[in-house]
């Protein structure tokens, strides 16, 4: 019987150098662990990173083989001795976004957020997604709208753009204030316009036709409160809110329209629009959590961590605390500063601006890199 906590050695090996493939620790077949086990975490001074075991005999007998890219990702160096505790063989079980994730890679491209993607796929794709067959036995009407909404930053405009690509639609993208003209009556048909093609199709094809999205970045600019006041602007607001509404309710019998809204505002949008059968779906991004934005900082550091361009001495967990309170673009902001302090501190180290090909491929990002980063991130 293995115990509960060991230590072990790591060492090379060069099975699965795949990044999508799930994290995994090679041990040889003969090695006591697989008699109780087929998960480990692996302790390093940041975290425990759970890894799921393959045996190969190519392995040594009592290590614990990683591929370069699982080395640098989780930061466990070659020929160290780290702790290993064994988890219970009784695989965990698995939750919608654990499936979704498989299928979509989600996890690749939007990091932190697999609550708001359970909430899209539980009640709005699903329908389009499982079999019509069975969709058209329940006689059930598609949801016609999302509105994301939460601080500027936390991801909106991705989740909806990832949502159209789930679906394999390209979608017509509009910023709010772009509907907006000085020619009296362009502006309704503006929004007229923007449901056309769905008609068309609809009247064309029936209930064959293909899934139209229309995304509106700064939705409370088009579905503005309407109010009692009699200015030009506000009638003009007003007439746009109504058309809006008027579109969506004219899609009753259709389920060839999705239309995803994001919102700094919630407050500003009119009531009206979500309502049942028009924009239903609320979703509200809130700032990453610790989690969350190591999920991110993962995604924004994959290249440099598989091409070997993130040096060792990188702090991921001080990095992380004091990302608290920031979003993803900040995160992504501090990835590229870092960057950027890297070419820079090369070229004052090689004292000249003219750095060969050779010279570049050598360069790696440091911690003290990402410290210089933090320091110009300004968030409040």
């Amino acid at each position: 019987m293995a115990d509960p906590v060991s230590k072990r050695v790591v060492i090379e090996t060069k099975l699965y150098y795949n990044e999508n493939v799930t994290n995994y620790v090679a041990f040889h077949p003969e090695d006591d662990i697989l008699l109780d086990t087929n998960r480990v975490e692996i302790l390093n001074k940041y975290v425990a990173t759970e890894f799921e075991i393959i045996s190969h005999p190519t392995v040594t007998k009592g290590a614990m083989a990683l591929n370069r890219y699982q080395r640098k990702k989780y930061h466990l160096k070659k020929y160290h001795t780290y702790s290993v505790r064994f988890c219970s063989a009784k695989q965990p079980s698995r939750t919608l976004f654990d499936i979704i994730n498989e299928r979509f890679a989600l996890k690749n491209k939007v990091g932190g957020m697999e609550r708001v993607f359970e909430e899209i796929f539980g009640d709005v794709l699903l329908p389009r997604l499982y079999p019509q067959s069975f969709v058209s036995k329940a006689d059930i009407s598609k949801t016609r709208g999302i509105l994301l909404y939460g601080p500027p930053g936390v991801g909106k405009t991705l989740i909806a753009r990832t949502t159209c690509d789930i679906l394999n639609v390209k979608p017509k993208i509009i910023r709010g204030p772009e509907i907006f003209t000085c020619m009296l009556g362009e502006s309704e048909q503006n929004i007229r316009n923007l449901f056309e093609d769905a008609h068309n199709d609809q009247q064309t094809f029936g209930s064959n036709s293909k899934l139209h999205m229309i995304i509106f970045d700064e939705i409370d600019a088009v579905g503005k409160n309407r109010t009692q006041n009699c200015s030009v602007r506000d009638t003009v607001h007003d007439s746009v809110t109504t058309q809006l509404l008027a579109e969506i309710d004219g899609m009753l019998c259709l389920d060839n329209i999705l239309i995803i809204g994001t919102t700094n505002l919630i407050e500003a949008i009119d009531p009206a629009l979500l309502r049942p059968g028009r924009i239903e779906k609320v979703i509200k991004i809130e700032l990453p959590n610790k989690t969350a934005r190591s999920a991110i900082f993962n995604i924004y550091t994959e290249s440099l961590i598989r091409n070997g361009a993130l040096n060792g001495d990188v702090d991921i967990n001080n990095i992380i605390s004091r990302t608290e309170g920031m979003t993803g673009a900040h995160i992504e902001q501090i990835v590229r500063l870092a960057v950027h302090a890297a070419m820079r501190r090369d070229i004052l180290e090689r004292d000249k601006f003219d750095i060969s090909e050779e010279e570049g491929e050598l360069l790696e990002i440091c911690n003290r890199d990402f410290v210089e980063a933090l320091s110009k991130v300004s968030y409040n």
